[in-house]
């Protein structure tokens, strides 16, 4: 097992295969992020890729799986290997399975330890509420700039109804491409928002109406995106 770690020529596809289990275990966890994230925000508002945290529990994951490849060899004769391998003796073939199934790993008992709260399990977890967490910070600061650097112009351009109407038709027109599940979801966030329309005539200078069009906004941002605004005169 272990002298699979000799560096002559003929290992060249034992590191290679290291390499690709590292790859697709970034890719792996990357995407579980984006799921959770979905899940959770609804929406990923920014490029997960982009995210230092994101990256930075990626190549935690991807490092554990390339020092696991090492502990494998296809032929199922240890845990570790019936686990990850899934009996492929191939290297290149091995590193892609080591690498899409080490959150098994991560997730196995194999990796936690009995009657302690800390474990694989459990770091992971932490690593991806990180990501969670930043991610939702950095799309609260960008939504916030946008709406104060445009609110002004959504009051003076676009007397109610007018910005409501043309809002919520960028919102609908935009999800129509998203499950079903999904589109039921943001209906009822859009009910719930037009619901506390103010009762009193427009007044650009209203802090209810002010708060109103802030609100519009960022149920756009939220689940359509800028691109709601996309053209919009005076907008940036």
């Amino acid at each position: 097992m272990m002298s699979q770690l000799s560096m002559s020529a003929v290992d060249i596809p034992i590191l290679s295969g290291a390499a690709l289990a590292l790859l697709f275990a970034a890719f792996t966890v990357l995407y579980d992020c984006h799921v959770s994230i979905q899940d959770i925000l609804k929406r990923v508002p920014l490029p997960i890729y982009r995210e230092r945290p994101a990256i930075a529990v990626a190549l935690a994951c991807g490092l554990v799986a390339a020092v696991a490849f090492f502990f494998t060899n296809g032929r199922g004769d240890s845990l570790v290997d019936s686990v990850l391998s899934l009996k492929q003796t191939n290297p290149y073939l091995r590193g892609l399975s080591v690498g899409l199934m080490v959150l098994v790993l991560i997730r196995s008992k194999l990796s936690n330890f009995e009657g302690a709260a800390i474990g694989g399990e459990w770091a992971y977890n932490k690593g991806r509420e990180w990501v969670v967490e930043s991610l939702n910070t950095k799309w609260w600061a960008f939504k916030t700039a946008y709406c104060n650097r445009n609110l002004p112009s959504a009051l003076a351009s676009f007397p109610d109804p007018a910005f409501e109407t043309q809002v919520l038709a960028g919102i609908q027109a935009i999800i129509q491409v998203k499950p079903q599940l999904y589109q039921v979801f943001v209906q009822s966030q859009i009910t719930n928002v037009v619901k506390s329309r103010p009762s009193i005539p427009f007044d650009p200078a209203s802090v209810q109406w002010e708060i109103y069009y802030r609100t519009l906004m960022n149920l756009a941002l939220d689940y359509a995106g800028d691109a709601v605004f996309s053209g919009w005169k005076n907008f940036s």
